[in-house]
């Protein structure tokens, strides 16, 4: 059950940071009604479930703990950046499908970057491709470990790219490979380490020009202004039913 009353100091740090004393000041009012809001919430979750027919099926472990989510103030991770990130949900391998089916790439020739993988359903989900590698960066150990085992116990006939790696990093401190890309987010985060991790992304293409497709799950509005902020990359696909959009460093065809 997620810990509510572990997020408070970050929340209060955060909120200094980013808004100054005086509209924080003006905020805290809120705040206790929204910790206990979501106390409320948080015991109304019951552990574990049916599962998943993708962790059946295939007999790994990628589905959330409470309710399909995982939730990060359960985590111990180092350092205070968590506080940014969002919980772990895995994505639904049908939803995963139509974004990788909405690129028109040589796979072979692509790195598959995964930014907040968590335990790694997207990693197990994009080795139905034939992708150049696979990697999943997640700031959590827990969580990491769970995607090595994953990773270790995934062996479907269907895989095409066993070459999968989970890195247990801060995506900040990740070098992005020099060759071309397909970053992958399903959400993974929101304020100033968002904004570290895009511009990190535009420092890279402007070092290092190549090929770079960025495929956003349920991309907030923080996000998109993010991304439209570059002259570097340019939107080239967008599926509301599903809630994702693709942007690209290079002009190509997509299928509808």
């Amino acid at each position: 059950m997620p810990r509510v009353l572990k997020t408070i100091i970050p929340r209060i740090r955060r909120s200094l940071k980013e808004r100054g004393v005086l509209v924080s000041a003006c905020r805290s009012v809120l705040l206790p009604i929204h910790v206990l809001r979501e106390w409320r919430g948080a015991r109304t979750l019951k552990r574990g479930g049916h599962g998943s027919d993708f962790d059946r099926i295939h007999q790994v472990d990628t589905d959330g703990t409470y309710g399909g989510w995982t939730f990060l103030s359960d985590l111990d991770i180092p350092g205070a950046s968590w506080i940014d990130g969002n919980d772990y949900l895995p994505i639904e391998p049908e939803r995963f499908a139509r974004v990788l089916g909405s690129l028109a790439i040589p796979w072979n020739e692509y790195t598959f970057v995964d930014l907040g993988s968590g335990k790694g359903r997207a990693l197990l989900l994009a080795s139905q491709y034939p992708f150049k590698k696979i990697t999943g960066v997640e700031f959590s150990p827990e969580l990491h470990r769970i995607a090595e085992e994953n990773i270790r116990r995934y062996r479907p006939e269907t895989q095409t790219c066993r070459k999968i790696e989970s890195v247990n990093l801060d995506f900040r401190d990740f070098l992005l490979p020099e060759s071309p890309l397909v970053l992958f987010f399903f959400d993974p985060c929101r304020g100033r380490v968002l904004a570290d991790v895009v511009e990190r992304i535009f420092e890279s293409l402007a070092t290092s020009p190549r090929p770079v497709y960025i495929a956003y799950v349920s991309p907030r509005a923080e996000c998109e202004a993010l991304f439209r902020s570059s002259p570097l990359i340019t939107e080239i696909c967008r599926n509301r039913e599903l809630d994702f959009v693709i942007y690209a460093r290079v002009n190509s065809s997509l299928s509808a």
